[in-house]
C-alpha cells in the first residue's frame, strides 16, 4: 500500500459494515480549522512544537488514561494535523471523556456516539485540547475541522505502511498536501527539472 492509499485526498474510508467500537487498529488524521499552522513548524525534518503543539500531544498521550481500551502507537504532531494509530483493544464500562460545550463548533457536532468507540475517544481530544488550550492559553478561535479522517488497517502490512508513513511525515513535510507551501515547492521542483538545473538547496 503506497501513501496514496493511507491518505488518498482526505477521504475517510469508512467501511460501511465495521463496528468502529470493536477491536481494530485505525489510522487517524485530525486536521487544524482551515488547515492553519497551529501546532508548529517542521525544520530541517524535525517538527518544533508550539505551546498549543505541546497540548495537543499531552492531551493526545494522555487518552489510554480515560480511555482503557485504547492503546497508542505511532503518531506525530505536524503543524497543521495530527497522524496517529490507535488501537481499540476490547470494550470497557464508563468512559471518562472530556465533557461536551454546547454550542462549540471546534468539538465535533455529533451528539451520541458509542462509549469506547473510534468517535468517542477523538471527540474526547479534540474537546481536551480545547478546553487546556482556554484555561491556560486563553485561546478562543477554532482549533479543531469539524470531521477526522480514519483508515481501518486489516493486517501486518498495512499496520507496517501506517507507521512508517506516520513516522516519515516531518521528513515529507516539504510535499505533503497539507503543507500550504507544498504546491509552489512542487511546481519550483517541476521547472527546474525541466531545465536540467541542480536540486533547489533547503
Amino acid at each position: 500500500m503506497d501513501d496514496e492509499g493511507l491518505y488518498p485526498g482526505h477521504k475517510s474510508i469508512r467501511l460501511r459494515s465495521h463496528d468502529y467500537s470493536a477491536p481494530a487498529s485505525y489510522f487517524v488524521t485530525i486536521c487544524a480549522h482551515e488547515r492553519r499552522l497551529l501546532f508548529g513548524r517542521v525544520a530541517k525534518g524535525k517538527v518544533e512544537p508550539t505551546t498549543l503543539g505541546l497540548i495537543a500531544r499531552e492531551i493526545w498521550v494522555r487518552i489510554p488514561r480515560h480511555f482503557a481500551n485504547a492503546n497508542l502507537h505511532e503518531f506525530v504532531i505536524m503543524p497543521n494535523h495530527i497522524h496517529g494509530i490507535i488501537e481499540i483493544a476490547c470494550r470497557v464500562g464508563a468512559q471518562h471523556a472530556a465533557p461536551l460545550q454546547s454550542g462549540t463548533s471546534a468539538l465535533d457536532t455529533r451528539r451520541v456516539v458509542e462509549k469506547g468507540s473510534l468517535s468517542a475517544i477523538v471527540r474526547s481530544f479534540k474537546a481536551g485540547v480545547t478546553l487546556k488550550a482556554r484555561r491556560e492559553l486563553g485561546w478562543r478561535e477554532e482549533i479543531w475541522q469539524r470531521n477526522y479522517f480514519e483508515r481501518v488497517l486489516r493486517d501486518g502490512q498495512e499496520f507496517a505502511d501506517a507507521s512508517r508513513y506516520i513516522g516519515e511525515n516531518p521528513v515529507k513535510w516539504e510535499w505533503d498536501q497539507e503543507n500550504p507551501a507544498a504546491s509552489t515547492t512542487k511546481a519550483r521542483r517541476e521547472i527546474a527539472g525541466a531545465q536540467h538545473a541542480a536540486p533547489l538547496q533547503k
